[in-house]
């Protein structure tokens, strides 16, 4: 509570304490008081009235109804019966409707969202999250036109994207109170004949020319410079057969729909909206700004923008194209450092302390350890400390001479011995001494060079100490034992690298022409050998841009296409065939030529697909030499310029083997309503250009692809 401590609005909601630089209220949570619950409060704003009875009661009550003017109340009663409409998960719910200080504040639900204008503040939507939004609030929509009701106020405010990305549609009780407001009825028919209470008799909207020009004014005034709330039925000039105009529909939304999504991509809005005077006379008289960048979603955003109503997409087409093209977005690129996390939990990384491995940890305090037992090594072998272990020498005692004594075992002091020989024989009775005693009890001697005296027994030996050295004196300690490893791991990729550097072949030495090289050949082939025959022989066969050097004998491969018509390089179905026309290309064995026809084009067609060459038809001296100009307006691409559902992406500008060229890829629907799916280059040779174009059905990329690769690779004019 000590967030909300502004005013109190209808002695239920608690607003917040306003910044010190905002004077204005529009929008603002509040803390309702009966439920306990947060809620956004929003307030339109009421013209000012003046009582002409001095006694007559301001606004207060349960409401705040009493001493309206009557666009006021028609307003109140507007925003109420569009807040009564059924709830949708895709619609902000309003909760309470009330007039308070001459204003109409409108309590809805409070979403854990933000505003896509908020959004759009920092940068743009792609085309596919743009699309994913527009679904949303088509869906929105549609439960709303189910009912009747036509929204009237879709703006970049009014659509909040939430934290879980799906996106909620607000603002239908004010746009309501505004439409109002200017002196429409938003209210539709239906819902007033399904009232208990209407009256035959009651206002419904402009009566008139000069009140439809009115309302037309003042909303200009109220609504502002907002493109998505200007649909060209809604901003058309009044004259006196005004009531033949088109009336404002669900058609008004899916425009603000389309100007939603033009906003979302390009950053800025299809008109300009310096003043709103300016807007309304813009939307009326001309085209919308281009939507070049919106990708693919240039055809829906350009048909929603149609200003006929009658010529933009219902909207049940509309959602079948937004869920095609979410379907057909292509995954997010993985950043540098983003790890894919194994579904296996066996391989899961193990965390590990570092330096586990290779550390030798000693404890800190060995009384703790004094009660565990002595531990010696697995293997066997004694384990020592240091260095190797030394025979232990005779204590100082009183001896014989030629006779000499050794270590007791069994005690901490000297013991006596039998006289031995001085040297073998102690070495050969140690053995056997050793195997007498019992090894836990041992309490060793120290090394040589430690101080103290002899007799001292040694400190406990813990595994974690131990040094493991071989029979040969050298560290088999594991931070040797990992050097060798990573000079291993080492080795084995030098040797990898200097195979595949000096082993494998390289790409450039396949023999696969599709691969190797798609450029069209500098060198044309002899014109006079192997024209028309339909067979190719060395002479004629394209070449991809090598040659075989000099004094090489002809029968040696070289890189350039087969000469057989069955060659590996064209792959098996496809035949290089010299057509009459003046060029060679490969075409599928099954298909059939046709041509060439009126505008010098010779078909191939097969297998629901199709090969258009035009050999060097138009000359660059009249339609220039940028080969990008030349193929945005080629004759060939005609249907994809006149479909109304086309996209076009790929194009780019080449240089195929000294020659410039352009090519791209095209979608669009015919004449039947088919998807198709088109490949197209544009060539300049020796001032002429040459077109090789693949056309099939959209289902068939593959195939069409696969036959343009071929065609553009052989191909060649004689």
């Amino acid at each position: 509570m000590e967030e909300y401590a502004g005013r109190v609005l209808a002695e239920r909601y608690r607003l917040p304490r306003p910044p010190a630089d905002e004077f204005e209220l529009v929008e603002s949570r509040a803390f309702d008081t009966y439920s306990g619950q947060e809620v956004l409060v929003h307030q339109v704003l009421l013209p000012e009235v003046v009582s002409a009875d001095p006694g007559e009661e301001g606004p207060g009550g349960s409401d705040g109804a009493e001493g309206l003017d009557e666009s006021a109340r028609r307003a109140l009663e507007a925003a109420r019966t569009a807040a009564a409409i059924p709830d949708h998960p895709r619609l902000v719910q309003v909760f309470d409707i009330f007039v308070e200080d001459g204003s109409l504040w409108i309590a809805s639900e409070l979403v854990s969202a933000r505003s896509l204008a908020a959004l759009l503040a920092e940068r743009p939507l792609d085309a596919y999250r743009a699309a994913e939004v527009a679904s949303d609030v088509l869906t929105a929509l549609r439960a709303l036109h189910a009912t009747g009701w036509t929204h009237r106020n879709v703006t970049a405010s009014t659509v909040l994207v939430c934290d879980d990305g799906r996106a909620m549609l607000a603002g239908l009780a004010a746009g309501a109170a505004q439409e109002a407001l200017c002196g429409y009825d938003p209210v539709p028919e239906q819902v007033l004949a399904g009232g208990t209470d209407a009256d035959p008799d009651d206002w419904h909207g402009p009566r008139s020319a000069l009140e439809q020009e009115r309302a037309r004014q003042n909303r200009i005034t109220v609504v502002g410079a907002v493109t998505e709330r200007w649909a060209p039925e809604q901003a058309h000039e009044v004259h006196e057969n005004w009531r033949l105009s088109p009336p404002v529909g669900p058609a008004a939304d899916l425009w603000a729909l389309g100007s939603l999504l033009f906003r979302s991509v390009q950053g800025h809005p299809p008109f300009p909206e310096e003043s709103a005077a300016e807007l309304v006379q813009l939307v009326c008289a001309e085209p919308p700004a281009f939507a070049e960048e919106c990708g693919p979603l240039r055809p829906i955003v350009e048909s929603l923008l149609r200003p006929d109503p009658e010529e933009r997409p219902e909207a049940e087409e509309l959602g079948g194209w937004l869920r095609s093209l979410i379907r057909s977005a292509p995954e997010p690129d993985l950043g540098v450092s983003t790890v894919q996390v194994p579904t296996d939990p066996a391989k899961l990384p193990v965390k590990r302390r570092r330096g586990e491995l290779v550390r030798r940890r000693r404890r800190k305090a060995a009384a703790e350890e004094a009660g565990a037992p002595h531990r010696r090594h697995a293997r066997g072998k004694q384990a020592k400390v240091g260095r190797p272990p030394k025979p232990p020498k005779p204590a100082k005692l009183p001896k014989a001479p030629g006779a000499t004594t050794a270590l007791g075992m069994s005690g901490t002091g000297p013991a006596p011995a039998a006289p031995v020989a001085p040297a073998a024989s102690m070495e050969a009775t140690r053995p056997a001494k050793a195997a007498r005693q019992p090894r836990p009890s041992v309490p060793a001697q120290p090394t040589a060079g430690r101080s103290g005296p002899r007799t001292a027994a040694r400190p406990h030996i813990h595994e974690e100490d131990v040094v493991y050295r071989r029979p040969d004196g050298s560290d088999d300690s594991p931070r040797r034992l990992g050097v060798r490893l990573l000079i291993a791991v080492l080795v084995i990729l030098a040797a990898a690298v200097a195979y595949a550097l000096l082993v494998m072949p390289h790409r450039g030495d396949s023999s696969d022409g599709a691969k190797a090289d798609r450029s069209v050949p500098a060198r044309m082939p002899n014109p006079g050998a192997g024209k028309g025959d339909g067979k190719g022989d060395a002479s004629t066969a394209p070449s991809t841009g090598t040659s075989a050097p000099a004094g090489k004998s002809p029968t040696k491969p070289a890189k350039t296409a087969p000469a057989s018509p069955s060659g590996p390089a064209l792959g098996p179905g496809y035949a290089l065939r010299h057509d009459t026309a003046g060029f060679s290309v490969a075409v599928h064995t099954g298909w059939q030529r046709s041509g060439p026809n009126a505008q010098d084009e010779v078909t191939y067609s097969g297998d629901d697909l199709q090969l258009t060459v035009v050999p060097g038809r138009d000359k660059s001296s009249a339609r220039g030499t940028d080969p990008v100009a030349y193929q945005l307006n080629e004759p060939e691409l005609s249907d994809f310029r006149s479909s109304s559902w086309s996209s076009a992406s790929g194009l780019q500008s080449l240089t195929l083997d000294g020659h410039p060229a352009a090519e791209g890829e095209y979608t669009y629907r015919n004449s039947s309503g088919q998807g198709v799916y088109a490949r197209n280059l544009a060539i300049l040779i020796d001032g002429k250009y040459h077109i090789v174009l693949v056309t099939g059905l959209d289902n068939q990329r593959a195939a069409v692809q696969q036959a343009f690769d071929k065609a553009v690779q052989t191909y060649t004019a004689n």
